[in-house]
C-alpha cells in the first residue's frame, strides 16, 4: 500500500512538475465613480484601490461632453497633432508608485500648463502597469509583435456568443521569414492558429493550427501573401484575410474553414480573385513588410492595402467588406501623411500597415514610413465613404514629442522617420487599445523603453520598460505585442520577451506577460450630476470594494423594467452563485455579495437585462 501511494504521489509531482498552466496575477484598479471638487486651485485627493500588483500609476484628465466643440484642432511643436470631435485630455500627471491596497493621487486642479482648468466635468482616469516583475511566460509557440511586418495575431476576448471569455484566444499566423514547409503546421508559410490563454507554455499540443496551401511558397519567392486572419465573431470555424498577388499587384479578400492539423478549405463562392480585385501599387508587393492587415469589429471586416515599397509613391488604402461579401468602401488615406516632401533617405512619407481596434468602431493606424499614427472613426466612413475630415479623430506625426524620431526643436530635417542605418532611429512596433481607450505601443531602438502609452486623444503619457528589459539600442527589434482588457484573469500586456529569453527579433515564437490596468471615473461640480446620467443606459459598475473581503457591492443600471439575473462564476467558468434571477425596475440598483464560504481568488460577476449583459471581474482576498 505504501508502495502504491509512493508511486502515485511521484506522478502526481511529475505532472505538476511539468505541465505548469499561464496562471498569472492580474492587475487590478478601482476607482469612485464620481468625485465633486469645486475647481478652485485647492488639492483633491482622488482615492483608489489597487489589486493583484504593486506598480508605476498615472494619473489623466480629459474634457467631458466637449467633442462637439473640439474641431479640426491642431497643436504640437510643429503643428502636427490633430484632434477632431474627441474630448482631449488636458492633464498628465508624473509618475507614481504605488503598492497594493488602499491609496490616492492627488489634484489641483490644473492643466500641464499650470493654469486652472474651468469648472464643470472631467473625465479621469488611472493608467497603470507592473513595473517590478519579470514577464512570465504564456507561449512558446506563437507570436503576437509586429516587428516589420503587419500585425500576425489577435487576442479574442468574446466567445461565439458574444459574451466574455474566461479564457481568451490568440490566434494568428506566422512571419513569412520563420516559416519551415516541412515543419509543424503553425511554422508553415499558410498556417492559422489558436491558443487558448492559461494553457501550459510549452505544451505543443495546445497550438491548434490549419494550412492554407495556397500559400505553400515562402519569402520572397511566394505567388500570394497574406496577413493575419480575422475570425467570424459567431463562428470560429471560419476565418477570413487579405490576399495579395503578388505577380499581379492585387489583393483580394478570401473566406476559409478551419480544419485543425489538415488543410484549410477556400469558399470560392465569397468573394475571392472572381468578384473582387483591389488594386494595389508599389515594388515588393506581397513580401517584406508588405502583408496586409485585417480586423474585424464584429460588423465588418477591415483591412489595410499592403503595397509600396517605402521609396516608390504613396498607396495607403482603408478598405471594408461586410461578412456577406459586399465591398463597403476602398478608401484613399494617404493625403493625411504628410508633409509632402520625402525623408534624408527618399523614403516617401506614406504606406500604413498596422491596423487595431477594440471592436467599438474607432480604427487604429500605424505607419512604418510616415512614423506616423492616426484613429481613425469608422461609423463616419461608414455614414459617409467619401468623408475626407471627420472621419479623422487624432492623428500624431513628427513633432509632437512624443514616440518622435525629431523631437528636438533644432532637428534637421524637420521630419525624419525610417532610415537605411535602421537601428538609429526609434521604431514604433505594434499597437493596441485598451478598454478605457489607452493606446499602448510597442517601440524598439529607444534604449531600456519597450513601449509607450498615449490617452485618448494621442497625448503621451510616457515611454516604459517591462522589469526584466534590456537595451535595444543598435540592437533587435523588440517586436511589440497586443493586450487583453476585457475584465477576465488574464488581462494584461502580451509582448514578445526579452532576446535573451529568445524574443525582441524576427526569430521569436514567444509570448510574455505583464499585468496593467486603468480605470475611470468622473470629477464634477454638480453632486449626482453622473448618477442622472446613468440612468440612461445600460451599465455594470466595478464591485466596491475590490479587492474584497469577504463582502463587496455590485452595481448597475438598467434601462427599463424587465428580468435581471446576476450571477458569480469562478475562473474555471463554474457558475458559483446567483445574486438575483427575478424582474426588476428600471434604475440604479446594487446587490452585496458575501463570500465568506468562497475560497480567496478572482471571479468574475454577470448581470443580463433583456438583450444587454456586461462581465466584470473581482478579487477575493482572504
Amino acid at each position: 500500500m505504501k508502495k502504491i501511494l509512493l508511486t502515485i504521489t511521484m506522478i502526481v509531482f511529475a505532472a505538476t512538475s511539468f505541465a505548469a498552466d499561464f496562471a498569472p496575477v492580474a492587475m487590478e484598479l478601482s476607482v469612485q465613480s464620481e468625485l465633486v471638487y469645486q475647481f478652485d486651485g485647492s488639492e483633491l485627493t482622488i482615492p483608489f484601490e489597487q489589486g493583484g500588483k504593486p506598480g508605476a500609476v498615472w494619473l489623466v484628465i480629459n474634457t467631458k461632453g466637449k467633442a462637439d466643440e473640439i474641431v479640426k484642432v491642431q497643436n504640437g511643436m510643429l503643428g502636427w497633432h490633430y484632434v477632431n470631435k474627441i474630448d482631449t485630455t488636458v492633464y498628465v500627471s508624473p509618475r507614481y508608485q504605488r503598492d497594493i491596497g488602499s491609496n490616492t493621487i492627488v489634484w489641483e486642479g490644473d492643466n500641464n500648463d499650470g493654469a486652472l482648468v474651468d469648472a464643470g466635468e472631467y473625465s479621469y482616469y488611472l493608467w497603470a502597469y507592473d513595473d517590478q516583475s519579470p514577464r512570465i511566460p504564456v507561449s512558446n509557440f506563437c507570436r503576437v509583435g509586429f516587428d516589420w511586418d503587419s500585425q500576425y495575431s489577435h487576442i479574442y476576448e468574446k466567445g461565439e456568443d458574444g459574451l466574455a471569455l474566461i479564457k481568451p484566444l490568440i490566434m494568428g499566423t506566422e512571419a513569412w521569414y520563420n516559416c519551415v514547409n516541412d515543419a509543424q503546421f503553425y511554422w508553415q508559410h499558410g498556417a492559422v492558429y489558436k491558443w487558448e490563454i492559461g494553457s501550459d507554455p510549452d505544451d505543443e499540443n495546445a497550438m491548434r493550427a490549419t494550412w492554407c496551401a495556397m500559400y505553400q511558397n515562402t519569402g520572397y519567392a511566394a505567388t500570394y501573401s497574406y496577413g493575419a486572419p480575422v475570425f467570424n465573431p459567431s463562428d470560429y470555424s471560419i476565418f477570413y484575410h487579405c490576399s495579395t498577388s503578388a505577380e499581379q499587384n492585387t489583393n483580394t479578400f478570401l473566406k476559409w474553414e478551419f480544419v485543425t492539423d489538415g488543410e484549410a478549405i477556400l469558399d470560392e463562392t465569397w468573394l475571392g480573385w472572381d468578384d473582387l480585385v483591389l488594386e494595389d501599387k508599389g515594388q515588393a508587393i506581397g513580401v517584406w513588410t508588405q502583408k496586409p492587415s485585417c480586423f474585424t469589429d464584429g460588423n465588418y471586416i477591415y483591412g489595410v492595402c499592403p503595397g509600396l515599397h517605402q521609396k516608390q509613391e504613396e498607396w495607403n488604402k482603408l478598405r471594408c467588406v461586410s461578412f456577406d461579401g459586399e465591398l463597403i468602401f476602398d478608401k484613399m488615406l494617404h493625403e493625411w501623411y504628410m508633409p509632402d516632401d520625402n525623408g534624408p533617405n527618399e523614403y516617401v512619407n506614406g504606406a500604413f500597415h498596422h491596423l487595431y481596434s477594440r471592436g467599438n468602431n474607432n480604427w487604429f493606424i500605424l505607419s512604418h514610413t510616415s512614423c506616423m499614427h492616426e484613429m481613425i472613426d469608422t461609423t463616419r466612413l461608414l455614414e459617409d465613404a467619401d468623408d475626407e475630415v471627420d472621419m479623422i479623430v487624432f492623428q500624431n506625426a513628427n513633432g509632437d514629442y512624443y514616440m518622435d524620431n525629431a523631437w528636438q526643436a533644432d532637428f534637421e530635417p524637420a521630419w525624419i522617420c525610417l532610415h537605411d542605418e535602421e537601428t538609429k532611429v526609434l521604431r514604433r512596433d505594434s499597437i493596441a487599445i485598451d478598454a478605457q481607450g489607452f493606446n499602448v505601443m510597442g517601440c524598439s531602438y529607444l534604449g531600456l523603453a519597450s513601449f509607450g502609452v498615449s490617452t485618448q486623444d494621442g497625448t503621451g503619457i510616457d515611454v516604459m520598460s517591462f522589469a526584466d528589459d534590456t537595451n535595444s539600442d543598435n540592437q533587435s527589434l523588440k517586436g511589440g505585442g497586443i493586450l487583453a482588457d476585457s475584465g477576465s484573469a488574464y488581462d494584461g500586456l502580451y509582448y514578445q520577451p526579452t532576446a535573451e529569453d529568445g524574443g525582441g527579433s524576427y526569430g521569436a515564437k514567444k509570448v510574455s506577460f505583464c499585468a496593467f490596468a486603468s480605470a475611470g471615473g468622473v470629477i464634477t461640480d454638480t453632486p449626482g450630476a453622473v448618477e442622472e446620467e446613468a440612468v440612461a443606459a445600460f451599465a455594470v459598475d466595478q464591485n466596491t470594494p475590490n479587492p474584497f473581503n469577504p463582502t463587496t457591492t455590485i452595481g448597475f443600471t438598467i434601462t427599463e423594467a424587465g428580468h435581471v439575473s446576476v450571477d458569480i462564476y469562478n475562473v474555471a467558468g463554474q457558475k458559483v452563485d446567483t445574486l438575483v434571477n427575478d424582474a426588476m425596475s428600471a434604475g440604479r440598483h446594487s446587490l452585496v455579495w458575501d463570500a465568506s464560504g468562497m475560497s480567496a481568488g478572482v471571479y468574475f460577476y454577470t448581470v443580463k437585462s433583456g438583450d444587454f449583459s456586461k462581465t466584470m471581474k473581482m478579487t477575493l482576498l482572504k
